[in-house]
């Protein structure tokens, strides 16, 4: 029985010093003197040293810097003090070149119960020290990507039930995890659908979920936003997460909205403008046998359009001083002998429709007035006047033409297109009354029109 005893303990050592001696990791043991007593085969293959070498040395005589040697032995110390494991990770420059290893010394507590030795085991941690620094690296780009971004950075779940803000999230006032019916409360009522779709599409292919809508922002309104988020696998696995990014497209939709507005306005003046022009054309062209004064009048009246469209344009088409309409009507002469003409009224600004329309009636009065009016000799003069007065409670615009001091008028045998232009089409667009008067003392034009109140679109 005893021998059977003896034997079995004979055979724990076998078997306790075939796995020390296997085993990759680093084994080993110092006397209280801080001497090696044991070193397995993987340590004195990293020293590059046989036993009968190492047997009895220091971690300084080994070799170890002197540093490490330092660092071991306050260890030791500490152990020998506390009864207590030390752990920590060092690096070592061996036979296998510059590694890392993770240690872990413990106490041997003899029979009386003090401590006889100090024992450690080592283990090579080099890569995935490295993974572990890579990783950290990687987190730390991450971090930074995310916190230097205006962009509202968020992570789902599989089923998108859960997301959390992970940063960016200064510009929409959000952070943290929303609640499970953030769909109802953080989208566009008028997107919700349009989102939830793209989600179920994107679920169901696992492809990258895009969509471009609404957000509310901290102070209720809502910020548009082009959001993107891919699908996070396991590589042959199921999509465990999404995550994505929300980019501000607010400003980018204001101006697609802006100039899809300028294109409407742009394509509905063309065509205004096409239409005068085929009016003229027509008008102008219709029953005359002299083909050359019709091109010439017709040149004229395109010229006066143009003229108009310049001062309109001057002011983004939104307005024109009234003043600058009349002064170019009568430019030509105006600039040339301003004495001819007494010009007076108040500033006031006319909508596009009513700019072009008094221009062009502006131009016909002045035409005839060169032809056969006032302006037609030297001591011809023309007054025009206007004012606002108030008609009906409304605020109107009252302008006179009046040719005085030229040759004596005859009223023409029929109306032709300067006449009829400056009558109906100004009753047509500016909505009010014209009375053309053929005296013999010189024509007379009062219009009369009703405005738009300041700061209201006509």
């Amino acid at each position: 029985m005893a021998g059977g005893a003896h034997a079995s303990a004979e055979q724990r050592v076998r078997l306790y010093e075939t796995l020390l001696q296997t085993t990759p990791d680093l084994v080993y043991m110092w006397d209280l003197q801080h001497r090696f007593t044991y070193a397995n085969a993987a340590l004195l293959a990293m020293w590059g040293m046989t036993w009968d070498e190492a047997i009895g040395k220091t971690c300084l005589e080994i070799g170890y810097e002197p540093w490490h040697a330092a660092m071991h032995d306050r260890e030791i110390e500490q152990v020998i003090a506390t009864r207590q494991p030390v752990r920590g990770d060092v690096p070592f420059n061996g036979t296998n070149g510059r590694r890392i290893y993770d240690y872990l010394l413990v106490p041997v507590i003899g029979p009386g119960g003090e401590v006889e030795a100090v024992a450690g085991t080592t283990r090579d941690v080099t890569e995935r020290k490295r993974h572990e620094e890579a990783r950290r690296k990687s987190e730390e780009r991450l971090a930074a990507m995310v916190d230097a971004t205006s962009d509202l950075v968020y992570r789902t779940n599989q089923d998108w039930s859960e997301v959390d803000i992970v940063g960016g999230s200064l510009l929409f006032g959000r952070h943290g995890s929303l609640t499970p019916d953030w769909l109802d409360v953080l989208i566009h009522p008028d997107d919700r659908d349009q989102v939830a779709e793209a989600i179920t599409r994107a679920r169901a292919t696992q492809t990258p979920f895009s969509a471009e809508h609404r957000i509310r922002s901290e102070d209720g309104t809502w910020a548009w936003v082009s959001s993107r988020a891919v699908p996070i696998r396991p590589i042959g696995g199921d999509v465990t997460e999404w995550f994505g990014a929300a980019t501000d497209i607010t400003a980018r939709r204001q101006h697609e909205e802006h100039q899809h507005l300028l294109l409407n306005e742009l394509n509905h003046r063309v065509k205004n403008t096409l239409a005068i022009v085929q009016s003229l054309a027509l008008q102008t062209l219709r029953g005359t046998d002299d083909m050359g004064l019709a091109c010439d009048r017709f040149e004229a009246r395109l010229h006066a359009l143009a003229q108009a469209h310049d001062v309109l344009t001057r002011q983004q088409w939104e307005h024109a001083p009234l003043g600058d309409i009349v002064r170019t009507a009568i430019a030509p002469c105006l600039l040339a002998d301003p004495e001819r003409f007494d010009i007076d009224g108040p500033e006031m600004q006319l909508d596009p429709q009513r700019a072009l329309a008094l221009s062009m009636a502006l131009h016909e009065l002045f035409t005839n007035a060169m032809k056969y009016g006032a302006l037609s000799t030297r001591p011809g003069r023309v007054c025009i006047h206007w004012r606002a007065d108030t008609v009906q409670g409304r605020r109107t615009l009252v302008l006179s033409w009046q040719e005085r001091d030229g040759p004596p008028v005859t009223a023409p045998a029929h109306r032709g297109f300067g006449s009829r232009l400056i009558e109906r089409g100004l009753r047509h667009d500016l909505g009010g009354d014209v009375a053309l008067d053929f005296d013999t003392t010189g024509v007379k034009c009062r219009i009369t029109a009703p405005m738009p109140d300041p700061g209201v679109a006509a």
